[in-house]
C-alpha cells in the first residue's frame, strides 16, 4: 500500500511540475497601409504549438469588406490559409485556435500575412521578444 501511495504521489508531482512550465508562447505583429495583423502562438500540454490570428482593418465600413483569401507563410513552418473572412463591425477578425504544429516557431521568424480581396495587402510580422 505504501508503494502505491508513493507512486501516486510521484505521478501527481510530475503533473504539477509539467503544468508549471512556461507555455506563454509568442506574439508576432505587423502593420500595413490598410491592415494590422497579429499571429499568436501558445503551447499545449504536449508541447505542440497552436496558432491563432487577428487582423484589423484601418479603413471605413469594415462590415462591408470580405477577404476572399487569407494566407500565413513563413520559412519556419508550413503555410496555411483561410477563405472568405468576414470582419465584425469594428473591422476585426479573430480566428480562435486554427492550426497545431509539432515544432515551435522561433521568435526570430518573419511571418507573412497575405490578404486578398477588395483591400489586398501583404504584411510582414515580427516578434518583439
Amino acid at each position: 500500500m505504501k508503494k502505491i501511495s508513493m507512486c501516486v504521489f510521484i505521478i501527481c508531482l510530475m503533473f504539477m511540475l509539467a503544468s508549471c512550465q512556461n507555455n506563454s508562447g509568442l506574439i508576432f505583429k505587423g502593420e500595413g497601409k490598410n491592415w494590422n495583423g497579429e499571429l499568436v502562438t501558445k503551447y499545449n500540454f504536449w508541447g505542440e504549438e497552436i496558432q491563432s490570428i487577428k487582423i484589423t482593418y484601418k479603413g471605413e465600413n469594415p462590415e462591408q469588406l470580405i477577404i476572399s483569401n487569407f494566407n500565413v507563410e513563413s520559412t519556419d513552418f508550413l503555410g496555411w490559409g483561410i477563405g472568405d473572412i468576414k470582419l465584425d463591425e469594428q473591422g476585426i477578425y479573430y480566428s480562435g485556435d486554427v492550426i497545431t504544429f509539432d515544432t515551435k516557431t522561433p521568435s526570430s521568424s518573419k511571418i507573412i500575412f497575405t490578404l486578398e480581396g477588395e483591400e489586398s495587402e501583404t504584411i510582414t510580422l515580427s516578434s518583439s521578444s
